[in-house]
């Protein structure tokens, strides 16, 4: 009897192609709801899921047979991994599959806010053509702070190693780096020192709203500032005061504090019009990691770390 595996999201095809040749039997469910979910787990021995299901401890107890639960991309707070955990049940994430990507696009935020790329070609399409208030700023030899420097973080350190700059890290765990361009520090000597920050940090209780009002004041060289991560990382009321302060230069986003536009507020709305009047704010719908090649190098180191391939 082949064994049961509900795949909740949109995947590549080599997913699919390589479960069903080890034998599995994919049900390809990728707008499933969790009520459906929840009815549907209870004979399943793995799910694949991403960033749009809760597996909660009610899911999990209705999941009697399953044996893993395979997360496409980085990021497990959406699972209770200690709780699947007691029950036997092996979680895995793949943010090597993807690492590569977000490092790429967030240089490419980050050369277009410094460049002042996407504000110039707004304004020709407006029948602008401006040059001196579009004059750049190059990131050769500035200072770059990398808040968390894991798979992502150490992505992005890479593909800044052709512009000879100095990458100050902050992280919970202690480093080593072969390049003598990279240091340890303090987040104080990032926000004392740093032209550009990036943040690289996973959603935890320790980290929602780690960008806050207070982080902003702190800043002493007005940084660039960027975030691929995880949207309630970041405060969006202190991103956008600190670009009215001019507390920064200019601020690229891939991950809002809510991304779901239809559910927005009054308030949230005002707050993203007014980011989005600004020149030197730019924001892309998540999709940092989502290149066609990490869609399917996700899949494979899913499929490795669970024994599968």
């Amino acid at each position: 009897m082949a064994f049961k595996v509900i795949i909740t999201a949109p995947v590549h095809p080599y997913l699919l192609e390589t479960l069903s040749s080890k034998g599995f039997d994919c049900i390809y469910e990728p707008a499933i709801t969790y009520q459906a979910l929840s009815e549907q787990i209870t004979d399943a021995i793995g799910i694949i899921v991403t960033t749009r299901l809760t597996i909660d401890a009610a899911m999990i107890d209705k999941a009697i047979q399953l044996k893993w639960i395979g997360r496409l991309g980085s990021g497990m707070e959406l699972i209770d991994t200690a709780y699947a955990t007691t029950k036997g049940i092996q979680c895995v994430s793949s943010p090597e599959g993807n690492r590569t990507t977000v490092g790429e696009h967030n240089l490419g935020l980050l050369l277009s806010l410094m460049n002042r790329i996407h504000s110039s070609y707004s304004e020709i399409q407006e029948g602008k053509w401006i040059r001196d208030v579009n004059r750049a700023d190059e990131l050769t030899g500035k200072t770059v702070g990398i808040i968390g420097f894991g798979n992502t973080g150490s992505a992005f350190a890479k593909v800044l190693n052709g512009f000879d700059v100095q990458i100050l890290v902050v992280d919970i765990l202690p480093k080593t780096f072969d390049s003598p361009h990279i240091q340890l520090v303090s987040l104080k000597e990032v926000q004392a020192q740093a032209d550009v920050i990036s943040l690289h940090l996973p959603l935890t209780e320790l980290t929602y709203h780690y960008a806050n009002e207070s982080f902003f004041s702190g800043l002493q060289k007005k940084p660039y500032f960027l975030s691929t991560c995880r949207g309630q990382v970041t405060e969006t009321a202190a991103v956008l005061k600190a670009l009215q302060n001019q507390s920064i230069r200019g601020a690229g986003l891939d991950v809002l504090e809510n991304e779901q536009l239809s559910t927005y507020s009054a308030v949230e709305k005002a707050q993203l019009e007014q980011l989005m009047a600004m020149p030197q704010f730019l924001a892309t719908p998540h999709i940092a990691g989502y290149s066609h090649e990490a869609y399917q190098r996700m899949a494979q180191v899913t499929l490795e770390k669970l024994g599968i391939i």
